[in-house]
């Protein structure tokens, strides 16, 4: 090992000017020669166009960092105007001689002409320019909007220089500066400092080392250099003049003044610009190669790889036009395509940039440390969807893709469609025969069972079986592709044989590319199952309409909806009124077993092979063009006010009379499909007279029936209602509305009808956090009953299913709580939204009128129990929430929030302020519990200008929506509150007449029994009744004889009494409770509907104030 020696020589130390020149790629990037695309400017045709050249980047990094100098300086003396002393500047001036050497003036205060503070040997300007690492960018803490920041710079202009030479003139000490260097920085002259009283300006003289940078200033260098003034005159104030000289040439006067100018040079037609603020400018155009480019700059510098401000234009671009073409076209569109037709041209001023590396050409700030924001305006995404035709290529783009896709789904006549699940084929089908085949599309695997089970061997020659999931996607107004890639709808073409907008105009064309001649739907007999019919008439009409032209391709198979059985005789029934008509004129009627089927699960196999034999077949028919208008005013989306105007003409007695043997297309949807609407709307809009939806009143309903004054658990009770009132849409929504029943945070109910034991939800976020029905109980409310009249209930009319009493068409609260807890949703054509009001100010409304006294000085306003801001009146049916904040100097105390604003979500966009580096939130404090209510405290640098707006403290309540059902079932839009009021006031009033009449008959037929049982017993104690050895006859012709009164035309309500009950006490108590009754009898004649009403609101009145 001693022997062996070591080459020291390889250690080495260089100086840093030395590093720089030797390994240029961290500060110059590439000094070599290139063969490269670049934008250029044609000056014939003022327009830039790429072209190809030979460049070095060396030399345009050097020019680019003297031209940002430039720029900088400009914004550094417009940040200190109107100070003393400051000239602006006015006009830079380039010039490129023939030997290579490059001048850069600008005007403008020049460089202090002093002696450096800390390096007491060297002048400001040399320590400015000559010196690495040096300058005014180094304070992290002040925000620049400048290019320059590591202290390179203009150094490195002359550390890549033969010779340079710095020019300056110091116009408030009256000095001008001169100093000249060589070498590439390596030798620096003494300055020449001389006497000068003229205009300030700084000029930069440089000659590149060409010889290193291996290239001479070529043609195509100097059309490089020459873009990248032009840059600078684009993206500098148009107050600042510039210009440049060529060689021999004279000065030349550049007139692109503006950035919108700018933007003009590289697209010629069409170019969308817009600058929403003074930090962000951008034009778009359309891309001339079918893939995006972008011209950017950040504080000046050309960043022509792009970067975090380039990436966050086309997120928010992209973001926007996604959602303006989709609303637009219904289609989905990539961000990709949609980027890839545009080039974009993008000016912005970033704070304290920075980039991937000294070269500068990649923006690395992340957004938010941007320090200013852009929102591209709609108007803008409009102008380049519609002007450069971006939407139109996306569609265009998207139709041959998806061509492509719904060609692989497209099916065809063939004896072998395999794979697809649920699905018996027809034996014929896909033979010379198929044309004599139907596809049975039946409701679920239940429903294909039973069908299959009907089936004999010969049947499934000609029928095929597919079992739909549940309904069928509504196609119409989607696009193509997302039509053919539903699963269902992908199986009902591959089992057809149908091919994408194939037109099939007769049957022959169904015999010659179909596998089926017919396809039969085979739903339940409920208002889904008209429903799902109605969807698959929708599927064809809109992709293959002229299937539904040709009479009985589109049918249906008609089950019983009922039977009636005696004995060995049976009859079935098909709709409601043929039961109906028959019970009617049938003597012994309510001697048949009565079984209804709604459910095709329901029948057994003996049954459907009965279907199959008897064959009820429905076929629909087209009628013209009143058929296609009906299907589409049912279907589209678009028609809505059109359904809005079908269902307020809804008459619930007009039904299909599925008797015949065809029907149109038009009578189905008006007889038939119309009453799931109408459900579907009865689901999610309320009633006027109870404020309840459906699921609402078969929760109240089966509560009153329960009796449920002791606690049960939610979960347990959403079970007895869904047992009690034919509830078909899962525990679940009944849950839910159960728990929404018994919730009472603010913004919630003004009066709870349920109560609610455990966690139902609170203001964090908005109900939401309630905990699950298996845990939490419930009861009615003691309120309840008070609004709700138990003497009401016998004068409701009830539903019913299957021949099963449910809940009652509508309640009759004494109030209208419509407007006491509100309602909002969505249904059919149709949506509503009603804010709560006072229940006191409803009441006292109420005994307004019933005293005959005017309501014309009553202001109804939104009111919500606890909400502790403010509810004013902003404009016709419009009001706005004012919730009240506590401004103490820098300090903000919140004790309340907009009722749309959980807590938690208010806590998130706190954080999320803060979060923002320029956010002049410093802290918050949450304060919230259930003893204070709200409670934030907020700290500030300084009180935002419009601190509601920045704290998302801004809520309107609008009254334009107050859609709900009348007492008719007509879906009524009322105009004001009153409205509402005054047409509940109708309908209750009849009904506390109908009451009356009702407890009248009630109490007198009460009276007359008891009266008989009175007398009955006395006269059967003193022996005037003696019923021993007699027989049935002779006992009611001895009650006949001694004037008792029949009820249900017998005696057997005296008959039956128990012999116990026959005593002189029992007598003596019958006859106590007959005065009784009689009493009370007498006070219901003698006091009016009006007097039964307002003891009824004042009751509740004290229940509420206590």
């Amino acid at each position: 090992m001693n022997n062996m020696t070591t080459d020291l020589t390889k250690y080495d130390r260089l100086s840093e000017m030395e590093h720089l020149l030797k390994r240029p790629d961290t500060t110059m990037g590439s000094i070599k020669p290139m063969e490269q695309e670049m934008w250029l400017y044609n000056k014939e045709n003022n327009s830039m166009e790429i072209r190809e050249i030979t460049m070095n980047p060396g030399i345009l990094k050097i020019f680019d960092e003297a031209i940002v100098n430039c720029r900088d300086h400009y914004i550094r003396q417009m940040e200190k105007k109107g100070k003393e002393n400051i000239k602006q500047v006015t006009l830079i001036e380039v010039e490129i001689k023939e030997n290579g050497e490059i001048s850069i003036m600008n005007d403008g205060n020049g460089i202090d002409i002093e002696k450096h503070p800390k390096e007491k040997d060297i002048w400001i300007p040399e320590s400015v320019f000559f010196q690495l690492r040096s300058g005014t960018n180094f304070n992290d803490d002040e925000e620049k909007i400048t290019g320059g920041k590591n202290g390179y710079g203009a150094k490195l202009v002359y550390v890549w220089s033969k010779y340079g030479i710095i020019e300056t003139v110091d116009h408030v000490r009256k000095l001008k500066y001169i100093q000249r260097v060589k070498d590439n920085m390596s030798k620096i002259e003494t300055p020449k400092i001389t006497k000068y009283g003229k205009n300030p300006y700084t000029k930069l003289t440089f000659m590149p080392d060409y010889e290193r940078f291996g290239i001479e200033l070529t043609k195509d260098m100097i059309e490089v250099l020459r873009k990248r003034v032009i840059d600078l005159c684009a993206v500098i104030d148009k107050s600042v003049k510039v210009r440049i000289k060529i060689g021999e040439n004279e000065w030349e006067t550049l007139m692109c003044k503006t950035f919108q100018q700018y933007c003009e040079l590289y697209v010629k037609e069409n170019i969308i610009y817009e600058k929403p603020s003074e930090r962000w400018e951008y034009g778009v155009g359309k891309s001339k190669m079918d893939k995006f480019s972008q011209i950017s700059f950040v504080n000046g510098i050309n960043t022509f790889k792009g970067g975090k401000h380039v990436d966050a234009w086309i997120n928010q671009f992209n973001t926007k036009m996604i959602k303006y073409i989709e609303s637009k076209k219904k289609i989905k569109v990539s961000g990709t395509i949609i980027k890839d037709q545009i080039i974009l041209i993008l000016r912005s001023d970033i704070i304290n940039p920075s980039f991937n590396s000294q070269t500068k050409d990649c923006l690395n700030t992340p957004q938010k440390e941007f320090g200013s924001t852009f929102e591209i305006s709609d108007k803008f995404i409009e102008k380049c969807a519609t002007k450069l035709g971006i939407m139109e290529r996306c569609c265009e783009m998207i139709e041959i893709k998806e061509k492509k896709i719904i060609s692989k789904s497209d099916g065809n006549k063939s004896t072998n469609v395999r794979g697809i699940k649920k699905y018996e084929p027809a034996n014929w089908s896909g033979t010379k025969r198929s044309h004599e085949c139907e596809l049975i599309l039946c409701e679920g695997d239940s429903a294909k069972s039973a069908v299959s089970s009907g089936l004999s061997e010969q049947d499934r020659n000609k029928y095929g079986v597919y079992a739909l999931k549940g309904k069928l996607e509504n196609s119409r107004g989607k696009s193509d592709l997302n039509i053919y890639l539903n699963d269902e709808i992908k199986d009902i073409i591959k089992i057809l044989g149908l091919e994408y907008k194939k037109k099939y105009l007769t049957m022959e064309d169904v015999k010659k590319y179909l596998n089926y001649g017919k396809v039969m739907i085979i739903t339940d007999q409920d208002l889904d199952g008209s429903h799902i019919k109605g969807l698959c008439i929708n599927l064809f009409h809109y992709n293959w309409y002229e299937l539904t032209k040709i009479p009985g391709f589109l049918c249906f198979m008609n089950t019983p909806l009922l039977k009636a059985t005696l004995g060995k005789r049976t009859y079935s029934f098909y709709n409601e009124n043929e039961y109906k008509i028959w019970k009617n004129t049938t003597n012994n009627s309510d001697k048949y077993h009565i079984k209804y089927y709604k459910g095709l699960g329901t029948s057994v196999a003996s049954e459907f092979k009965e279907y199959f034999r008897e064959k009820k077949i429905v076929e629909f028919r087209h009628i013209g063009k009143s058929s296609d208008e009906i299907i589409e005013m049912a279907f589209d989306k678009t028609k809505i006010n059109e359904r809005k105007k079908w269902l307020e003409n809804y008459e619930r007695d007009l039904v299909l009379d599925t008797s015949l043997k065809m029907v149109s297309y038009d009578d189905f949807i008006n007889k038939e499909l119309i009453h799931f609407s109408k459900y579907d709307c009865e689901r999610s809009i309320p009633n006027m007279m109870d404020g309840l939806k459906i699921s609402n009143r078969k929760i109240l309903y089966s509560a009153f029936l329960k009796n449920l004054t002791n606690e049960i658990k939610v979960a347990q009770f959403s079970g007895y209602v869904a047992e009690k009132t034919a509830y078909h849409h899962g525990e679940d929504s009944i849950s839910k509305a159960i728990i929404g029943m018994a919730q009472n945070y603010v913004g919630s109910n003004n009066i709870n009808l349920l109560y609610p034991s455990g966690q139902f939800g609170t203001r964090n976020q908005n109900g939401k956090d309630h905990a699950s029905p298996r845990y939490i109980f419930t009861k009615l409310c003691v309120i309840t009953r008070k609004i709700f009249r138990e003497e009401d209930d016998a004068i409701l009319e009830y539903l019913y299913d299957d021949g099963e009493k449910i809940e009652p068409h509508y309640y009759v609260p004494i109030i209208p709580m419509i407007l006491v807890n509100g309602s909002s949703g969505i249904g059919t054509g149709f949506s509503t939204k009603i804010p709560c009001y006072n229940v006191v100010d409803i009441i006292n409304y109420l005994i307004n009128k019933l005293d005959d006294k005017e309501n014309k000085d009553v202001i109804f306003k939104p009111y919500y129990n606890n909400f502790k801001g403010t509810v004013e009146e902003i404009g016709e049916k419009k009001y706005e929430l004012k919730i009240p904040i506590e401004i103490n100097k820098n300090r903000v105390v919140i004790t309340e929030l907009p009722l749309s604003m959980p807590i938690d979500k208010f806590k998130e966009h706190l954080e999320g302020l803060m979060d923002d580096k320029n956010s002049v939130l410093k802290s918050f404090k949450n304060g919230c519990s259930d003893e204070e209510g709200i409670k934030f405290t907020l700290e500030f640098k300084e009180i935002p200008e419009d601190i509601y707006k920045y704290l998302k403290m801004n809520e309107t309540i609008s009254t334009n929506n107050l859609h709900m059902f009348n007492h008719l079932d007509k879906l009524t839009k009322y105009e004001n509150i009153k409205d509402i009021i005054d047409d509940y006031y109708e309908v209750r009033f009849e009904y506390y007449t109908k009451r009356k009449e009702y407890l009248i008959q009630y109490l007198e037929k009460v009276c007359r029994t008891m009266r008989n049982r009175a007398n009955f017993i006395e006269k059967t104690i003193n022996g005037q009744i003696d019923l021993r050895e007699k027989n049935d006859d002779e006992i009611k012709v001895m009650l006949e004889k001694q004037k008792f009164d029949k009820e249900d035309e017998s005696f057997d309500y005296l008959l039956n009494m128990k012999m116990r009950s026959v005593s002189k006490e029992n007598n003596k108590k019958i006859r106590q409770d007959y005065k009784n009754k009689e009493n009370e009898l007498e006070m219901i004649k003698k006091m009016s509907e009006k007097e039964m009403w307002k003891k009824e609101l004042n009751e509740l009145l004290s229940l509420i104030s206590s």
